[in-house]
């Protein structure tokens, strides 16, 4: 009741929200998920409208973009609820062009993944959401056309694993690498791909919960058809050896071939 509250209250006072009032109160509502009765939506796309796509700023394009996501993915309302396409895609734009850069430990699981023989791209910028995704793994011919698509990797797995891409002198346990492409091909063949997201400490609250502006993103790219699949830091931490890893990694993998990870 408290978020319909809210919706109500800002509905009749959303002409006179700055844009960083609407951004926030957009954004907030798209990260918990709240239905409305499409008032709200329909205030929102007109103050958009008013302000203009110029007087946002970076960080208020973004949180419009998820808020129009949130409509358009979990929603699914008539065209009307839907903010104008030049807006949405202008939003859409200004997240995928923001700066990327690839944790120590998001290159420990890459660099495995390549042992593994697992073909992926990293720090992938999903397409049709503007998000950029830790590790994508990508059905084999999509992964050949990701250039093509727009959707080329900013650091690639070779890149990731050493300047020649060699795996390390310790030799993989077949049944494991077998297994984990065994999933690779059954999840991809059920999504429109597997996405790892590698969680370090900043990721999470003091209980070690995922913070709900990430959970919102992955709610977000489940609807799109991805299988999303996190690795926390503590677990990744205390594997000792490429064989522990390797294995859980083929187990993870197995997972996204089931049932998508809800965490």
């Amino acid at each position: 009741w408290l978020f319909d509250a809210i919706a109500r209250a800002s509905e009749q006072r959303m002409c006179n929200f700055t844009a960083q009032g609407l951004a926030n109160t957009a954004w907030a509502f798209a990260v918990v998920s709240v239905a409305t009765r499409g008032a709200l939506e329909k205030a929102v796309n007109a103050r958009a409208a008013a302000i203009g796509f110029a007087a946002l700023s970076l960080a208020e394009r973004t949180q419009l973009h998820q808020f129009f996501l949130s409509v358009e993915l979990e929603l699914r309302p008539p065209a009307e609820l839907l903010a104008p396409i030049s807006l949405r895609d202008a939003c859409k734009q200004a997240m995928a062009d923001e700066p990327t850069a690839s944790s120590k430990l998001h290159l420990e699981v890459s660099a495995e993944l390549t042992r593994m023989g697992i073909a992926h791209a990293n720090e992938l910028c999903v397409p049709r959401l503007g998000y950029h995704v830790d590790i994508a793994i990508l059905p084999a011919a999509e992964t050949r056309g990701a250039d093509a698509d727009g959707a080329a990797p900013r650091q690639s797995a070779r890149a990731a694993s050493g300047e020649n891409g060699d795996a390390p002198a310790e030799l993989l346990d077949d049944d494991v690498a077998t297994r984990a492409r065994e999933a690779v091909r059954a999840a991809t063949a059920k999504y429109a791909g597997i996405v790892i997201e590698v969680d370090g400490p900043s990721h999470y609250d003091d209980e070690r919960r995922l913070l709900p502006a990430l959970k919102m993103i992955r709610r977000h790219l489940r609807l799109a058809g991805w299988a999303v699949l996190g690795v926390p830091y503590w677990e990744w931490n205390a594997l000792k050896g490429p064989a522990r890893k390797a294995d859980y990694l083929a187990k993870l993998l197995a997972r996204a071939g089931s049932v998508p990870e809800r965490s």
